[in-house]
């Protein structure tokens, strides 16, 4: 067979280190592998499209392996590893988020899927894909983990957003992880600290960033065409109001029902498979690296605001409220909790408290999300004060698509009194 070891898909994104070749996998391979005896092709190609907004490395691995008694086999893999510091992405590793994401596939996600399988009906409930491989190599942390594209799973499209059916499977399924964490903690205390840190950049609201983003937003609303802009418009948080309102969804009140939070909840990030006849089969979670102790209300604002059909976004939001709280007193009662119930009056009014979320998911995430795929899309440019900056987001706030979304957003945030700011 011919080396094919270093074909890779054109990506003016995407460097592949060069540390990330045949003698690394080979060594993978002979502990994944009993009977492995060598590569004959390895390829490796970006696993997500370009353009796409990621803090990681992510790439398919497929490799053409000779077994020990002649056979061959071809095995997929999922390679997730840290961004090139030379590359200007100090910054993201600095914040933890890999040694974060590393500890939740070695230890807590095996624990909080265990709980179920010890339960009378002992029913498994899987919530990520399998981590075959983890090191952390001088602070270099790399992740090997199944690829579930070989069983079928895919993402939705993110423009489009989840019909009901599908904001009903997921919520349930976020509700028996949440459920799942909650339960861990009460019996084995406090999760580590990087799971209860909060991540507020120093001197965030002198920064010249939020404010080219605050301009940008103000000069893009104006040309959105909604009935009492003003009134909109005087309601944007200053940055000082920004980083109070971000720090006041963080508390230590023990009396809240708190899980930890998914952090970055949104559809690129749950991945389903399907039944022959259509139906949705089975969930898996990815991308565990802003995981968060905190109220649920970070989770459900998030994926509400940027992952459902935006027909049934507003209209059915106090609904998935209830499905998600219905499906989570079950798996609470499941798993034996004894602390009180969450009730579901209660949650209705931590998203009020919390629905700083609201407003924060819509001003960054959403605007990110729905945009079509684009060589620039990249979170410097969004942050990047300037022309060049402001090219871009004046693109990402006045994308029809998005527009669309905060025609019906921004009216159900303000009669809530969440831009009370």
């Amino acid at each position: 067979m011919p080396d094919n070891s270093n074909k890779f898909c054109k990506s003016e994104d995407i460097h592949i280190p060069d540390w990330i070749n045949e003698s690394y996998f080979k060594k993978f391979l002979k502990r994944d592998l009993s009977e492995f005896r060598k590569i004959l092709n390895l390829t490796i190609i970006p696993a997500t499209p370009p353009g796409e907004i990621y803090t990681s490395l992510l790439m398919r691995i497929i490799i053409d392996i000779e077994m020990k008694d002649g056979f061959t086999k071809q095995k997929s893999y999922i390679m997730k590893t840290m961004l090139d510091d030379t590359q200007g992405n100090g910054f993201v590793n600095t914040l933890n988020i890999f040694p974060k994401e590393k500890q939740m596939y070695e230890t807590i996600i095996p624990h909080l899927e265990e709980l179920y399988e010890q339960t009378p009906d002992g029913n498994a409930i899987k919530f990520a894909p399998k981590c075959h491989w983890s090191e952390n190599i001088n602070g270099r942390i790399c992740l090997i983990q199944e690829d579930l594209k070989t069983k079928k799973f895919r993402n939705i499209n993110r423009l489009k957003g989840y019909d009901m059916a599908h904001m009903t499977r997921v919520l349930e399924k976020l509700a028996e992880f949440h459920a799942a964490s909650a339960v861990w903690r009460l019996r084995n205390g406090p999760y580590p600290e990087d799971f209860q840190r909060t991540y507020l950049p120093a001197n965030y609201h002198k920064s010249k960033s939020y404010q080219a983003r605050l301009q940008s937003y103000k000069t893009a609303m104006a040309s959105w065409g909604m009935p009492n802009i003003e009134e909109y418009l005087n309601c944007l948080p200053t940055a000082d109001q920004f980083v109070q309102s971000a720090a006041n969804c963080f508390n230590n009140n023990s009396k809240e029902f708190k899980v930890l939070n998914h952090g970055d909840f949104w559809s690129s990030n749950i991945l389903l498979n399907y039944s022959q006849s259509g139906e949705i089969n089975e969930l898996r979670f990815v991308d565990f690296q802003l995981c968060k102790w905190g109220s649920p209300c970070q989770d459900l604002w998030e994926i509400i605001i940027c992952s459902a059909h935006h027909s049934i976004r507003i209209r059915y939001f106090d609904s998935f409220i209830r499905i998600y709280h219905t499906r989570l007193v079950k798996c609470l009662k499941r798993l034996n909790y004894t602390k009180p119930l969450p009730m579901l009056r209660e949650l209705h009014m931590s998203m009020i408290k919390y629905g700083f979320w609201g407003y924060f998911t819509t001003f960054s995430h959403l605007a990110l999300i729905l945009l079509p795929v684009e060589q620039e899309t990249n979170l410097s440019l969004l942050m990047k004060p300037g022309e060049d900056g402001d090219r871009f987001r004046a693109k990402l706030y006045t994308n029809p698509l998005y527009v669309r979304a905060v025609h019906s957003i921004f009216p159900f945030l303000h009669r809530r009194g969440i831009l009370d700011f």
